[in-house]
């Protein structure tokens, strides 16, 4: 047993590990990015993902005490780092490459880096123009209904069709003058 761990108060359990990078990545990086860009890439570090990453290296072996494996703060930046770079759509592979043999502060300078970015790139895309499609029903030359792709109503067939007819109501009378 490495007595000089078993006495810091700073190291987690594996479930406790799990939930503080889990807290950590959705403050940083916006977890469900990553669960939207690939399926096959869990958002959330659960118990069995850590052990499969410390088995394929990405994360150190932990301390134990006793029985119990117990994580410190050098675990929580490695996976955040494997999580970051998933995000970016890496393979495991290429993310070992990466890590290996990283400080902490290595470690940290490059999770600042990846949120920096990710920062950037959601600026940049909320700057960028939405592109919206519709589509248009000509219900006789020079009327044309038209529709949000996607769109669902909350209202009633009889509700739209009132307000069709009130809009149909407003046209006729500008025509008339």
């Amino acid at each position: 047993m490495n007595t000089e761990y078993s006495k810091n108060a700073d190291l987690m359990s594996l479930e406790q590990l799990s939930q503080e990078v889990a807290r950590l990545m959705q403050a940083e990086f916006g977890v469900s990015e990553l669960a939207a860009k690939d399926q096959r890439v869990s958002s959330l570090p659960d118990a069995r993902t850590i052990r499969y990453y410390t088995t394929l290296g990405l994360l150190d072996r932990p301390f134990i005490d006793g029985r119990q494996a117990r994580y410190g703060q050098r675990h929580v930046l490695q996976l955040l780092a494997v999580k970051a770079l998933q995000s970016m759509q890496f393979p495991l592979a290429r993310v070992q490459e990466k890590l290996y043999g990283l400080t902490e502060s290595e470690l940290k300078s490059l999770l600042q880096s990846i949120a920096s970015t990710n920062k950037e790139r959601k600026q940049t895309q909320a700057a960028m123009p939405v592109a919206s499609l519709y589509r248009e029903i000509i219900l006789e030359p020079g009327l044309k209904l038209t529709v949000a792709d996607g769109y669902k109503s909350n209202l009633s067939v009889e509700a739209l069709r009132e307000r069709i007819e009130i809009a149909l109501k407003v046209l006729s009378n500008a025509t008339e003058n």
